[in-house]
């Protein structure tokens, strides 16, 4: 019926929707080629193809039914108490031989409301990363493409989850390519030459807020000259430009630089770094200024990173500090970053996958392999791979955002632990028009949070999982600038066969925003079948 499902209301939303799952069927489709060229080509030895060529392709579906006492999020008094059935079908594939190699995952999120008067909706769920090798050895393209649920307002209601009916969440998607170019100019130097192009885009938000909040279009090339590798004392010159338009309000910012740079390795543990140059921006109106820095790396062991990296620019200095430590069952990562941001993606984040990620990196190396390995230990856990600490918000103009993050992952025969820390500050740089812009209230916004997760293996087919989640922002300007949510979920996860698992799941949230405070208590039973 008309008007009953978001497809039907939004058309533009239904493109893109269509256009997912074309997408997803073009790359399995591709890649299923490949794998029938590789063979024909006599590049199988028996056994099962897709793994032996490196192709693995893996559908599921998944059926959920939630009941919660708060669909609206209304505060107490005015709950709106629902059932909502969610079907999930979704694909993971992966190639990891070839000219094009890569992992995609894909999921569409249908939600139909029951015992109330919502209308039932679509949400879409991918990550993809691919890189394929045009010319051997020397042309290249990077692509990647996300779609994620994200928080329009860092001052609008909060919630756990995507399935609610929260005025204050939008669907966006990013799409990045990025060819290049590597080669040697005679024994001198390497270069590599690349443009990457980015396409950020997202559905209709809440009351007021237009559906072209957060959308961007960027545009950026490199060329990156260094001398021959292996010598103690190197050199190398690097010069870009990059455009970004904003779609709301029609800005557009631009930089470029021409920065050159020394580097010394006084021992094989060691690499230290000085950089000087010219740079030009708009951010706070044109100018061309110097800028110069230093860069230190340390790694210790194989399995210890520490470096730091500095730089003077007009607008605001930028620094990224890191310390990796890895472990049998220990993985540690303190991250100190400040730099111009140009959109609202918490993808810098370190989420429950990006930690197991790295935690067995150095047990297999082949990061195809690793994907199927951490998203199926995830799922056994029923830990959420994409689970951060801080949704972010959505922006119309460029920030100087700092942030300060620790992220842990401990695991045992028994037991994983995950925590996510994150403390971050955005200020704005520039001016924008649009009032419900976030930025145009508050010049400063400061975002804290904090994920903390405990699974145990009851048995080898069963396992327990808490999570607790807490989140607050603030912001400088006049008014109740700020919003707060506590979140308690505890589950149980059971493997009925070799590829199906089962959920219950029990949760409960808290808002303690003064004019949009709420909450909300779920029960929820999940099953999937991989295929």
């Amino acid at each position: 019926m008309a008007g009953r499902h978001r497809l039907s209301r939004h058309p533009r939303n239904a493109r893109h929707q269509a256009a997912c799952l074309l997408a997803c069927g073009l790359i399995g489709m591709a890649a299923t080629v490949q794998a029938q060229t590789e063979a024909a080509s006599g590049d199988s030895s028996g056994g099962d193809g897709t793994k032996r060529l490196g192709l693995t392709v893996v559908p599921r579906i998944g059926l959920s039914e939630t009941w919660t006492d708060n669909l609206a999020l209304a505060p107490d008094g005015q709950r709106d108490r629902a059932l909502i059935t969610s079907v999930s079908p979704g694909i993971s594939i992966t190639n990891r031989t070839g000219w094009l190699r890569g992992v995609l995952d894909y999921q569409m999120d249908g939600l139909i409301y029951l015992k109330s008067d919502r209308s039932s909706r679509v949400q879409n769920q991918l990550q993809a990363r691919g890189n394929a090798e045009v010319v051997p050895s020397k042309v290249f393209v990077d692509a990647n493409a996300n779609i994620s649920q994200q928080t329009i307002s860092a001052f609008g209601q909060t919630s756990p989850g995507g399935e609610l009916d929260n005025p204050n969440r939008t669907e966006v998607r990013t799409l990045t390519v990025s060819p290049y170019w590597r080669g040697l100019l005679g024994t001198v130097a390497s270069f590599e030459l690349r443009a990457t192009g980015q396409m950020r885009d997202s559905s209709d938000g809440g009351t007021g807020v237009s559906s072209a909040s957060g959308d961007t279009k960027e545009g950026s090339l490199n060329l990156s000259l260094s001398g021959p590798q292996g010598r103690a004392l190197n050199w190398g010159l690097q010069a870009y430009t990059r455009r970004i338009h904003y779609e709301l309000t029609g800005l557009d910012n631009r930089s470029s630089s021409a920065v050159a740079s020394l580097s010394w390795v006084p021992d094989v543990d060691w690499v230290l770094g000085v950089t000087g140059g010219r740079e030009k921006s708009d951010y706070l109106g044109n100018e061309t200024s110097s800028v110069y820095g230093a860069n230190i790396k340390w790694t210790p062991t194989p399995r210890t990173t520490v470096s730091g990296d500095w730089q003077r620019h007009s607008y605001g200095n930028s620094h990224n500090a890191v310390l990796e430590h890895r472990m049998t069952q220990l993985v540690l990562r303190l991250t100190s970053t400040q730099a111009v941001s140009t959109g609202s993606d918490p993808s810098g984040q370190m989420t429950n996958y990006q930690l197991l990620d790295l935690q067995y990196s150095s047990l297999e190396p082949d990061a195809a392999k690793r994907d199927a390995l951490v998203r199926s230990m995830l799922a056994a856990l029923g830990l959420s791979p994409n689970a951060v600490s801080s949704t972010g918000f959505l922006a119309n103009t460029a920030t100087l955002q700092q942030r300060n993050e620790a992220a842990l992952a401990w695991t045992s025969p028994r037991m994983t632990l995950t925590l996510s820390a994150n403390d971050n500050k955005s200020r704005a740089l520039g001016t924008t028009t649009n009032a419900t812009d976030d930025l145009a209230l508050a010049s400063n916004i400061h975002q804290r949070g904090v994920t903390l997760s405990v699974a145990y293996r009851f048995t080898p087919l069963s396992t327990g999982n808490v999570t607790y989640t807490r989140q607050h922002s603030s912001g400088d300007g006049s008014g109740n600038l700020s919003s707060g949510m506590s979140s308690l979920t505890a589950t149980t996860t059971t493997r009925l066969g070799p590829r199906t698992d089962a959920t219950l799941g029990l949760r409960h949230t808290r808002s303690d925003d003064q004019s949009l405070g709420y909450r909300e208590t779920a029960v929820y039973a999940q099953m999937t079948q991989r295929f």
